[in-house]
């Protein structure tokens, strides 16, 4: 598997600003022309989450998750790799990876996940 990581972004060709998911119009400038974009670089964690009330399948007791921004001012959504919520820190390294999230129905889900940097 490639280190690339499988989401696109879309960075609006009027003003630069970068969008994830798609929205038909820039939220900053209105405007309509976008480039697509990968998420690229170490990424920064803006903020976490614990959930611990998980439905079915999952085989966790707890899901830590993680808004974390990308070098090229890409934020995604992800798992985050750590024992507990004690290990993160706002504003933190997170070196980004694509991988198995959990099975369902037979299939493996995958996604986007996290692993702090020391």
């Amino acid at each position: 598997m490639s280190n690339e990581i499988p989401l696109i972004a879309y960075r609006c060709k009027q003003c630069g600003n970068v969008h994830y998911p798609f929205h038909d119009r820039c939220l900053r400038c209105k405007g309509r022309r976008f480039e697509p974009i990968h998420p690229a670089g170490k990424a920064t964690l803006l903020t976490y989450t614990a959930v611990f009330n998980l439905p079915s399948g999952f085989d966790e007791h707890c899901l830590v998750l993680g808004l974390a921004e990308f070098e090229n001012n890409v934020r995604a959504v992800g798992q985050i790799n750590v024992d507990s919520i004690e290990q993160l820190k706002t504003g933190m390294s997170l070196k980004p990876t694509w991988g198995a999230l959990r099975f369902r129905g037979g299939q493996t889900v995958f996604g986007l996940k996290f692993e702090p940097l020391a």
